[in-house]
C-alpha cells in the first residue's frame, strides 16, 4: 500500500514541513477535533487528501494542504483504536502531522492560511483567533447558534459519523479515488460511530447506510463488517498499555470550561480501580475545574451499556444544576437512575445508570453547555 496516493501526500507533507513550507502562497489545513478519535483523524487525512488531488486538477502549484492530527505527538498513541486502523491500511504513523509540530498561528499571521475544521465546528479558547481563517467546515452535528460561520462553506449534516460526509464529498467529486484502501479506512469510523448501523443505538441514518453501501461497492470491499467492527471496538477498549491517567485524556471534550470524559468502558469499572476516584480529583485539580462528568459505555457485550457521572468539589451549585438537567432532559430522555452516590470532604460523585443507551455524549454535551450558561445568568441577575 506504500504506493497508495494516501502515502504519497504524507510524504508531500513530510517534505513542506521540513523544509519548502515557505514557498507557498496558501496553506490549507485540515484540521480534526481535539479528541483526535477514529472518526476525526480518518476525516482529517481523506479530507485533506481530497483538497489536495482538486489542487493539482485545478493546476494550484501555490497551495499546500497538510491533515493535522488535533494532539500533540505524545498523546497520540493513546488512540488505540486510530493507531490500529492506520497501521491496518498502511498508514505509516511517522508521516502524520500533530498540532504541536505546526504553528498555525504563525501561518495564519502572514495570510497565508486556510483552515477547514471536520468533524467540529467551534473552536476552543485557545484557537478563537484563527476563526477568521476558517474557510470550510464538515461536521455530523448541528450547527451551535453561537457558532454560524456566515460566509463559510458548509457541509453540516446529522449522521451519525462524520466520515459519512467526507466520503460524500469524495463520491461526488473524485471517485476514483476511492481505491480499497481509502474505503475501508472510511468505513471504520462510520462502522464505530453507528455501533455497526444497529438499530438499538439509533445512530444511523439513511445517508450512513446509503454512503456505507457505496463505499463497500466502490472499493470492492468483502470484509465481514461486523468483524470490522469488532476488530475497532477491540483496539479502541484496549486500555491494557493506558494509566488511567491517560484514560481521563483519551476521550475529552471541553464546553464552557467543564471537561465531558468520554470512556469505552463503564464508569462504574473505573472508579472501581483502587485510586480511581484519586485520579480524576487530581485530574479536576490540574485542570482548576470544580465539575467533571463522566460518561462511560460498554458497546462489547450484545447490549450496548452506559452510565454517567458528576464529580464536583461539596455543596457546588453548579454540578446540582448539571444533574438536574440531565435528569429532566426530555429531548433527549436520557432515563437516569442513582446507582451510587460519594460523599467525601474535598468531593462528591453521583453515579447513574443511563436508561436510554441511544443518547451519546454529542447529545449530552448540549445539555450541561445549556445548564452552565443558565448558571452563569442567573449569577449575574441575583
Amino acid at each position: 500500500m506504500y504506493d497508495s496516493i494516501m502515502y504519497i501526500q504524507l510524504i508531500n507533507v513530510h517534505v513542506l514541513l521540513n523544509s519548502r513550507l515557505s514557498s507557498y502562497r496558501k496553506i490549507r489545513v485540515v484540521l480534526g477535533n481535539p479528541t483526535c478519535d477514529l472518526d476525526s483523524a480518518v476525516c482529517a487525512l481523506v479530507q485533506g487528501l481530497l483538497e489536495h488531488v482538486d489542487a493539482a486538477r485545478r493546476g494550484l502549484a501555490d497551495l499546500a494542504v497538510i491533515s493535522v492530527m488535533n494532539v500533540p505527538k505524545r498523546e497520540f498513541r493513546i488512540k488505540t483504536e486510530v493507531v490500529y486502523s492506520l497501521r491496518s491500511h498502511g498508514i505509516p504513523l511517522d508521516l502524520l502531522t500533530f498540532r504541536d509540530q505546526i504553528d498555525l498561528q504563525n501561518v495564519q499571521s502572514d495570510g497565508r492560511l486556510e483552515l477547514i475544521l471536520v468533524d467540529h465546528h467551534t473552536l476552543a479558547d485557545e484557537d478563537v483567533a484563527l476563526r477568521p481563517a476558517v474557510v470550510t467546515v464538515v461536521d455530523h452535528r448541528p450547527l451551535d447558534p453561537a457558532w454560524p460561520w456566515p460566509n463559510v462553506s458548509l457541509n453540516v449534516e446529522t449522521v451519525g459519523s462524520c466520515a459519512t460526509l467526507v466520503a460524500r464529498s469524495v463520491l461526488q467529486r473524485n471517485p476514483d479515488m476511492l481505491d480499497a484502501q481509502l474505503s475501508s479506512l472510511l468505513r471504520g469510523p462510520i462502522l464505530i460511530d453507528t455501533y455497526n448501523m444497529s438499530d438499538e443505538a439509533g445512530r444511523a441514518t439513511a445517508t450512513d447506510v446509503d454512503v456505507l453501501n457505496a463505499l463497500e461497492q466502490q472499493g470492492r470491499l468483502t470484509s465481514d463488517r461486523t468483524e470490522t467492527f469488532r476488530e475497532l471496538m477491540r483496539a479502541k477498549t484496549d486500555i491494557s498499555e493506558l494509566t488511567l491517567e491517560e484514560l481521563m485524556i483519551k476521550d475529552l471534550k471541553m464546553t464552557n470550561g467543564i471537561p465531558l470524559v468520554g470512556f469505552s468502558l463503564l464508569v462504574k469499572n473505573f472508579v472501581m480501580h483502587e485510586n480511581g476516584e484519586e485520579v480524576i480529583e487530581k485530574f479536576a485539580n490540574e485542570r482548576n475545574c470544580d465539575i467533571v462528568v463522566l460518561i462511560g459505555q460498554d458497546v462489547m457485550r450484545e447490549r450496548v451499556s452506559r452510565d454517567v457521572a458528576i464529580f464536583s468539589t461539596p455543596c457546588n451549585q453548579l454540578a446540582n444544576d448539571i444533574i438536574r438537567a440531565l435528569a429532566e432532559s426530555t429531548q433527549p430522555l436520557l432515563n437516569l437512575e442513582l446507582i451510587k452516590e460519594t460523599r467525601r470532604e474535598r468531593y462528591s460523585l453521583c453515579l447513574y445508570r443511563q436508561g436510554n443507551v441511544k443518547v451519546t455524549r454529542k447529545q449530552i454535551l448540549p445539555i450541561v453547555q445549556r445548564a452552565t450558561l443558565l448558571h452563569g445568568s442567573e449569577k449575574s441577575t441575583a
